[in-house]
């Protein structure tokens, strides 16, 4: 009875503290609203002399997108000097014969090949090869499965003031049959939506959190300033947020996140649950290598997360936790709904906040999972897998020869 009264007081002494956590988290996301709302101050320049500008698309396998893509990029109306420079990424399905032919019928194309990787990201690697063969004064990179409004360019090098340095924008998931999708799909476009004006929320303060390598915009010079992905081109992830943030950190140039319908790049989605797992998992491979004040804030939040979902759990066995969770839980619900009805207004982004509910439970399961998951698990990317954890000599061995035979077998199975 005694020990029973014991823990009772220890659980009641914890929600205490997820209570109090919540309402830190809460002021958070106030600031984080916020922030959103002050991205009305940015500053726009009508350039009498627009910049020159190289359109950096690694690509790698992307025979079958590259025509839809170029296609939607080419019809740029931009009023200075721009290229687009394709890096083909070892490809090895029908890319070079297809962008040969894109070549011929668009004269500001050209294709660079990289035929071999010398580092552990080959993205970072293509990217650079790319920026080092142009010779713009702006560099902006997306990727090879993306759709662009015909202002996109015009709309990105606006923002580019005097004092800023890269501009990030939105990228949302092309879903022109919306209403047709699975409903995993709606969940994953508002989470990748969610993530996107986090960031923007974040540049809001002038703090660089996180961008999206899809859409972003930076001066050469401010690339030079800082060598280029420098260390964190060893990371196979973090073309753009590890960039970002070391912009931030060495060099006084301001960033600026583009509001305007006509910044926003629209990308394919993953089709399956497979490779979503394994793009949440690249994406969060990465974590170790964030600044100290961010890194500090996604294990807080990792944390936090993982004792929300220990409140109904024990809840279920002492009924008078029931009450001090479902205000919990209230409270971080009430509070996330803001944010994301805020975010959906200032990038005019309405039609997903009918699944916010099954977005709000998802992902305070799944964050917690690929954020510690994504530092230890293998993940597959562009025909390759990787892994961020060092595993033991004899252990690893093991491991590579399994998933070959894996993989293998799975070719065969496709082939029969």
């Amino acid at each position: 009875m005694v020990g029973t009264i014991v823990v009772s007081n220890w659980l009641m002494i914890g929600v205490g503290v997820v209570a109090i956590v919540t309402a830190v988290y809460a002021v958070m996301m106030i600031l984080f609203a916020l922030g959103l709302t002050r991205l009305r101050r940015n500053k726009t320049v009508e350039h009498v002399s627009w910049p020159s500008v190289s359109v950096i698309v690694p690509s790698r396998n992307e025979a079958d997108v590259l025509p839809w893509t170029l296609g939607s990029l080419m019809k740029q109306d931009y009023p200075g000097m721009w290229e687009v420079i394709v890096v083909d990424d070892r490809s090895d399905d029908d890319s070079p014969r297809v962008l040969r032919e894109l070549s011929v019928r668009y004269s500001n194309l050209r294709v660079v090949r990289v035929d071999e990787t010398l580092g552990t990201s080959p993205k970072k690697q293509a990217l650079a090869k790319g920026i080092d063969a142009s010779g713009t004064e702006i560099i902006v990179t997306t990727d090879a499965d993306c759709q662009y409004h015909p202002d996109w360019l015009q709309s990105m090098v606006r923002h580019m003031a005097e004092d800023v340095g890269v501009v990030a924008g939105l990228t949302i998931f092309d879903l022109p049959d919306f209403e047709s999708v699975p409903l995993w799909q709606k969940v994953q476009w508002l989470d990748f939506f969610v993530q996107n004006f986090l960031a923007a929320g974040s540049l809001g303060w002038g703090h660089a959190a996180s961008c999206n390598g899809s859409n972003l915009c930076f001066r050469r010079n401010v690339y030079d300033e800082i060598s280029g992905y420098g260390k964190s081109a060893e990371v196979v992830s973090g073309d753009d947020v590890l960039f970002a943030q070391r912009v931030a950190a060495n060099t006084k140039w301001k960033m600026a996140f583009a509001t305007t319908s006509n910044s926003i790049v629209k990308s394919l989605p993953v089709g399956s649950i497979g490779e979503l797992m394994h793009q949440r998992l690249r994406w969060a491979s990465k974590g170790l290598t964030y600044r100290g004040s961010m890194l500090g804030f996604l294990f807080a939040i990792y944390s936090y997360y993982c004792a929300l979902i220990a409140l109904p759990i024990a809840a279920l066995f002492v009924p008078q936790l029931v009450a001090p969770t479902l205000m919990t839980w209230g409270g971080k619900i009430a509070v996330d709904t803001a944010l994301v009805i805020t975010g959906a207004r200032v990038f005019g982004q309405r039609r997903l906040l009918p699944y916010f509910p099954a977005y709000e439970i998802l992902h305070v399961v799944f964050t917690p999972y690929f954020g510690f998951a994504g530092l230890l698990l293998p993940y597959h990317w562009k025909g390759d897998w990787y892994r961020t954890a060092k595993l033991p000599k004899n252990f690893a061995g093991r491991w590579l020869r399994l998933r070959a035979r894996t993989v293998k077998s799975k070719k065969q199975k496709v082939f029969v």
